[in-house]
């Protein structure tokens, strides 16, 4: 008799938690953690402060709840899809593009998660959510290590001990994520090629085969 009013309240507040994000993820681009107000959040969102208090304790919670979801949608972008197809480096290709596409429609969040630490391995000191920004800093870790894992089974890796790939993989993936967002104009394509191309035969220069025939 219930199921029907319940649901529907769980919608309500779905979306108004939606909303409130979407105009945190705003105000904090624009202005700063620091610099934002509940108040500012409210208004983005268009609803009354009491309201962003119905879905959050404070500032800190709100931008926890930020940096938990858009991490999980970045993290969905790495995973692997039934269209990816072909060789790991050309599947590589593929979730590396899509990452870069949704970093560049969320841009906003991803200058907020990087000055929160949450892709350089470490967290802001004194924030209460620092714990639950850590383990969002480990599935990163665990994926990168999961897509290593993933060359090596494919012959495309070398089995080299430790996490040493997995953290070149990560930084690398980092510098090209920020310069993307420096350069507007940069092509996501054409920037996810390169990071697949150093993460797998790094900056050496490559050698032409010669020619059939060829003299020196």
């Amino acid at each position: 008799m219930n199921g029907e009013p319940l649901r529907r309240r769980d919608e309500a507040r779905a979306l108004f938690r939606n909303a409130i994000l979407d105009a945190a993820e705003a105000v904090f681009a624009e202005r700063g953690f620091h610099g934002a107000r509940i108040q500012d959040i409210a208004e983005r969102a268009r609803i009354a402060v009491g309201t962003v208090y119905n879905h959050f304790e404070d500032k800190d919670d709100v931008l926890g709840a930020l940096l938990e979801v858009r991490s999980e949608e970045m993290l969905a972008q790495l995973l692997p899809v039934r269209e990816d197809t072909g060789s790991f480096a050309s599947r590589l290709r593929d979730r590396v593009t899509r990452l870069l596409t949704y970093v560049r429609a969320h841009d906003a969040f991803f200058a907020i998660a990087n000055e929160q630490g949450l892709f350089a391995g470490s967290v802001a000191p004194g924030a209460h959510t620092a714990s639950k920004r850590l383990r969002q800093v480990e599935r990163f870790r665990a994926l990168f290590s999961a897509i290593v894992e993933e060359g090596i089974a494919s012959g495309d890796l070398e089995p080299l001990q430790g996490d040493a790939l997995a953290r070149f993989f990560g930084g690398t993936l980092r510098a090209f994520l920020l310069s993307a967002l420096a350069r507007r104009t940069a092509d996501v394509e054409e920037d996810a090629s390169v990071v697949v191309d150093l993460f797998l035969h790094g900056a050496a220069r490559r050698k032409k085969p010669r020619l059939k025939g060829a003299t020196r």
